[in-house]
């Protein structure tokens, strides 16, 4: 990991005492109670917006506005932009595609395009940038709205840096702009949004950034109360969260619910994204995990609120009347971005003073613990982060740092050698639910990277301590899945059965179910219901009715898949794939012009489609428009030479337009990839027959035969010698 922390050899004593805080804090920690808010403890109190609290609470919201939080999502529009534009696309070179920033008079875009060797453009689209995330502390992403459903974008604005580069991880897995912002995302750089069942990446409405309310939990109780009765009859207003009347724990998750980062996190049973409120604990939300190596490494979780728990500022003032935590320097009703390093400074100098520094420091310290001395720079030094570029973070482990201190404030990245976790909460370590929450952190993450060792590992985990019928429908959800993925279904159905005999209506588990009914060849009947039951209770999950439509022309069903893949393309108008089969369908029926026309579009959207490029070659040369179709054929080996059916088609046509040697040459590199693909052998043996080759036309009909007994060319060949 490539670190650039910048040491200081300064050194201060810390003294244990209670610090200076932005407002004085009022809690009910000496009794250990907690109180119970009602606007978080009743079900269903309703969300009110900011402009709610605006005319009551004057100071603090406009002190908000000030905030980042504030700002961490909206439109974008002509207002103070401060992205430069007009410079040179930058090149992803694994995808041989640049892109680059547009500004033109109707707004905002990214522009994608790929170069011949000649410097022709080949490939160009083009995308709105319609929303922005991020405040511009460290860098702004942005989202395109395609019908509602919002994608990330492949360029971010590294406004530390003042330049633009690729979006985290698009380095190096080019994801373009089918990223989909899910669940978990919004809802640490958003207020909630209003969202939609069984869904992510499409909400029915979301707020232009984070709110009051996510501090302090759903207004519309308290704002109709305090209308109705300005005073409140007690000290503390329980109908609405106030932090500073939370013990410790729960203040500190009030920031940690987002400020808290493990390697992976599972929402507990129950739980979703959007519905953690201040006062609960974080660990009855979700559980955490980290990689056993950073743990071996004295560090458990990378992050701001973590690394603060293990500075002595923290500490030692635990027991105090006012102790360290996130507010006593980051007050939330105030922006801080121009007040310069005074602002933090006089924070530890109220602990910290000049006088008592002077004491204690040798005296070739001590013009660094003057007056106008910077603490920040020396005992919370800013570091590179290694997982969003250009961006650098301060250090929330406040402490001496000498020449050999090696601690990492940077986010670090799982690897797939990473196959056990550590929990980060208590109540998941050597416990039977900590096991279970462990082995699904393993599969989600063995998921997410493709790794099938942390897959079986987590599937392992959980499998040790439940048993199918359980109680934990998410965990045997994932084992279910997990077999799947690992390609052992016979394995997996009694799992994904299990958990649709508890959770019917849920479309995600009946997909699965399906798909593994499918790949073991079950009823059709049985698979069909559960496609339609899924895309009853929501119609808008795109993947489910891909699915759906592919298994209906799988079955014949090709009018009825049209009008799948159709509903798809109106609901996803950029989903590459729902345009290539629907065009592939309206091959199969026939209708040649619809099916030129999606799978045309389909290549616009994703011009590496191999199969498209198959399908569009055999359009043109069905139609006898012989060097369009060569054009297809060649283009589709150049995407990748390694496969083994492009090669066979490009093979195929040479040896219809009679160019045997060609054909031989193409089809021999097929059949040395895939040595049991019948096609390509049948079509060489055919190619070798022409040719006059007969005892090598003999040999590839009879491994023809061998791959597919029934092949009819190999037999229609075989019979003529």
């Amino acid at each position: 990991m490539q670190k650039n922390l910048y040491i200081s050899l300064c050194c201060c004593l810390l003294v244990a005492v209670a610090c200076k805080r932005p407002t004085p804090a009022v809690t009910d920690e000496e009794s250990g109670s907690t109180i119970a808010f009602a606007n978080v403890e009743r079900p269903g109190i309703a969300y009110t917006g900011d402009a709610a609290c605006s005319s009551c609470h004057e100071q603090e919201y406009a002190g908000f506005q000030e905030h980042g939080m504030a700002h961490s999502y909206y439109a974008v529009d002509e207002t103070d932009r401060n992205e430069t534009f007009g410079i040179d696309a930058l090149y992803h070179e694994e995808t041989d595609l640049y892109y680059r920033p547009v500004r033109t008079d109707s707004g905002y875009y990214q522009e994608e395009y790929r170069l011949d060797s000649s410097g022709d453009v080949v490939h160009s689209m083009i995308r709105k940038m319609d929303y922005v995330v991020g405040s511009g502390g460290a860098a702004q992403t942005y989202l395109t709205d395609d019908n509602g459903w919002l994608y990330e974008m492949p360029l971010t604005w590294y406004t530390q840096r003042n330049r633009w580069d690729f979006s985290p991880g698009y380095d190096v897995s080019n994801i373009r702009f089918d990223r989909l912002i899910p669940d978990r995302c919004m809802a640490c750089h958003n207020g909630y949004p209003a969202d939609l069942p069984y869904l992510e990446g499409k909400f029915n409405s979301v707020p232009n950034g984070i709110t009051c309310e996510r501090c302090h939990g759903p207004g519309r109780l308290h704002v109709d109360e305090r209308l109705s009765d300005p005073d409140a009859t007690t000290n503390i207003d329980t109908t609405i969260v106030n932090p500073a009347h939370l013990q410790l724990d729960r203040r500190l998750d009030v920031c940690q619910q987002c400020h808290l980062n493990g390697s992976i996190d599972i929402l507990r049973s129950g739980r979703s994204a959007f519905d953690f409120q201040p006062s609960q604990l974080l660990s009855d939300h979700r559980a955490m995990f980290i990689s056993r190596e950073l743990e071996d490494e004295g560090i458990k979780v990378i992050s701001h609120a973590d690394r603060m728990q293990q500075s002595e500022c923290y500490i030692q003032t635990l027991d105090a009347p006012r102790p360290m935590e996130c507010t006593t320097c980051h007050n939330p009703h105030e922006g801080f971005r121009t007040k310069g390093p005074e602002y933090f400074t006089d924070t530890c100098k109220s602990c910290h003073s000049v006088s008592r520094l002077q004491e204690v420091v040798t005296a070739d310290l001590k013009s660094s613990h003057a007056d106008a001395s910077n603490c920040i720079s020396c005992h919370m030094p800013k570091e590179e982060a290694s997982d969003v570029p250009h961006s650098s973070f301060t250090d929330h482990f406040i402490r001496v740092i000498d020449e050999g201190d090696k601690a990492s404030a940077s986010p670090a990245a799982m690897t797939s050698r990473d196959v056990s976790m550590a929990p980060l909460f208590e109540r998941d370590s050597g416990s039977e639910e900590g096991e279970i929450y462990r082995g699904m952190a393993l599969i989600t993450f063995g998921r997410q990277q493709a790794d099938e060792e942390s897959i079986s590992a987590g599937v392992g985990a959980i499998e040790d301590v439940v048993q199918p019928g359980a109680s934990f429908v998410e965990a045997e959800f994932l084992v279910g899945l997990g077999h799947l993925y690992l390609g052992d279904v016979e394995r997996a159905i009694p799992w994904l059965e299990s958990v649709v005999r508890r959770d019917p209506d849920d479309p995600e588990k009946l997909n699965a179910l399906a798909q593994a009914y499918e790949t073991d060849g079950r009823d059709k009947n049985a698979i069909q219901r559960l496609y339609v039951r899924g895309l009853t209770i929501q119609p808008l999950r795109v993947d489910m009715r891909l699915n759906y439509g592919r298994f209906l022309l799988a079955y014949g069903d090709v009018d009825k898949a049209i009008d799948e893949f159709e509903d798809a393309s109106r609901e996803q108008p950029s989903n590459a794939t729902a345009l290539f089969n629907l065009g592939t369908a309206y091959l199969q029926a026939g209708d040649m012009d619809r099916a030129e026309k999606n799978l045309t579009k389909s290549l616009r959207l994703d011009p590496d489609n191999q199969e498209a490029l198959g399908n569009l070659g055999f359009l043109h040369a069905g139609a006898g428009r012989q060097e369009e179709a060569e054009e297809y054929f060649v283009r589709a080996v150049s995407v990748d030479e390694s496969n083994a059916v492009a090669l066979g088609n490009l093979g195929a046509f040479y040896l219809n337009t009679g160019r045997q040697r060609s054909a031989i040459d193409v089809l021999n590199k097929a059949v040395g990839i895939d040595s049991s693909f019948a096609d390509a052998l049948a079509n060489l043996s055919l190619a070798y027959f022409q040719t006059g080759d007969i005892e090598s036309s003999r040999q590839f009909a009879e491994r023809a035969i061998a791959a597919k007994p029934d092949h009819p060319l190999a037999s229609q060949i075989l019979d003529a010698l």
